[in-house]
């Protein structure tokens, strides 16, 4: 499956180029030769290539045999908790909620709260199984790995402190991870939006999270190379990570992580039907800051895992992982080619928002409407439903949400590659 999906996204990349040729020429007349090839390379050949292979990917996959329910194998699961007065006490009612027949410990770590929240969870009536850790405020990581000193179980799940799941979340979690191969060090989960509903960018976040974000790890999880085992609800075996020490203190902890496991040949897969649902920022500048860690965090990830190098990873997980070496320059592409298309468009010129451009959205719609059948699919197997979502919503998404979002990413990966300080 994955050859064919590399054969067929060629053979579609080489007509690409083929029929590009004559668009590139008559922007060049405009801008140069460098900036036509650069602009049509990254708005419409490369994502041309990834919606290809992305779309036979999950067009080729066969549906998962439904295997034996192993024993439900004890878990501990880790909390990092920092000013989470508000969302904490959903949190922990909902891992009471979870229909599973294995021991849940759970340890939540305070890292330094300066809100009440310490005092919060000091005064609750926690249950037996549950323990309160308290450090100092260094980040994220570093309470990860002082809950992961105190792991006695064979398996490990991170929840984040406003993460909410669903009754059947823990439970499908670790039947994937349980029944998956022994070189299987982690299985991610499918997120969803809690507060979806509050204003325009959630509701836009809300499209990112049930098509782009789910439908790329339902890609990756058919590889067993799911790159963002993410740390808002993801099980891990617990052997394997504390092999590779944890946690390493940087923004993107959770995706250093993943690759660090992909890098020692271990593999890492996708749980659809485990969903949890997280809050994602409400304002446009605080998404901008979100999306800023998480490109940052990625060329984290290049700079700490020698991945050409490794020759224990996999060849499907290299070329997924290194496909993300594009990302800064699509990012770049967009910045220039939407403002310029627009004031070629307002002076009668269509030059770059010809039909040969337009190609890339049907490609996308294609795969959106394929992702989609999938994830109702996945929801009618466990009986969950999901509001409706907003039109408008999603014609912004596919129009111009990665273009609002370049500037920050932009910022992310320039921001590592120069080192300037980070904060937690």
């Amino acid at each position: 499956m994955f050859f064919i999906s590399i054969i067929i996204a060629l053979i579609c990349l080489i007509c690409s180029i083929c029929i590009n040729i004559n668009w590139i020429y008559d922007i060049s007349c405009y801008l140069g030769y460098f900036l036509a090839i650069y602009l049509v390379t990254f708005i419409a050949i490369i994502p041309g290539f990834h919606y290809v292979f992305n779309f036979v990917s999950l067009l080729l996959h066969k549906k998962d045999k439904k295997s034996p329910v192993k024993k439900e194998e004890d878990v501990t699961i880790l909390i990092p908790v920092y000013n989470a007065k508000k969302s904490i006490e959903e949190t922990l009612n909902s891992i009471k909620k979870q229909k599973y027949c294995g021991n849940i410990y759970v340890k939540i770590i305070d890292d330094g709260s300066t809100d009440g929240t310490l005092e919060l969870l000091k005064s609750m009536d926690l249950d037996s199984n549950m323990t309160l850790i308290e450090t100092k405020h260094q980040g994220k990581a570093n309470a990860l790995n002082k809950g992961l000193q105190t792991v006695c179980t064979d398996y490990t799940i991170t929840i984040d402190s406003d993460t909410v799941l669903h009754p059947l979340a823990i439970r499908n979690i670790m039947h994937k991870l349980i029944n998956s191969n022994k070189k299987t060090a982690a299985t991610a989960s499918c997120l969803f939006v809690k507060n979806a509903k509050k204003n325009f960018i959630t509701k836009l976040q809300e499209w990112d999270y049930t098509l782009g974000i789910f439908g790329v790890k339902l890609m990756q999880g058919n590889y067993n190379s799911t790159l963002v085992a993410q740390g808002a609800f993801s099980a891990y075996k617990t052997k394997m990570l504390k092999e590779i020490g944890g946690w390493q203190h940087c923004v993107g902890e959770d995706i250093v992580l993943t690759w660090q496991l992909l890098s020692k040949g271990y593999e890492t897969n996708f749980a659809k039907n485990a969903i949890a649902s997280t809050v994602v920022p409400e304002k446009y500048k605080e998404l901008g800051k979100q999306r800023k860690r998480w490109a940052r965090g990625m060329i984290e990830a290049f700079k700490k895992n020698k991945l050409l190098t490794s020759k224990k990873m996999s060849a499907k997980s290299k070329f997924l992982a290194c496909f993300n070496v594009f990302f800064p320059f699509i990012d770049l592409a967009l910045l220039i080619f939407v403002p310029l298309s627009l004031i070629f468009l307002a002076f009668g010129n269509p030059l770059l928002l010809g039909w040969i451009s337009l190609l890339v959205i049907p490609f996308g719609l294609l795969l959106c409407l394929l992702i989609e059948i999938k994830r109702k699919n996945m929801l009618k197997e466990i009986d969950c439903k999901l509001e409706k979502r907003s039109f408008l919503a999603f014609l912004v998404y596919i129009l111009v949400y990665a273009f609002i979002l370049a500037p920050y990413c932009l910022m992310g990966y320039i921001s590592e590659l120069i080192n300037l300080k980070k904060k937690w």
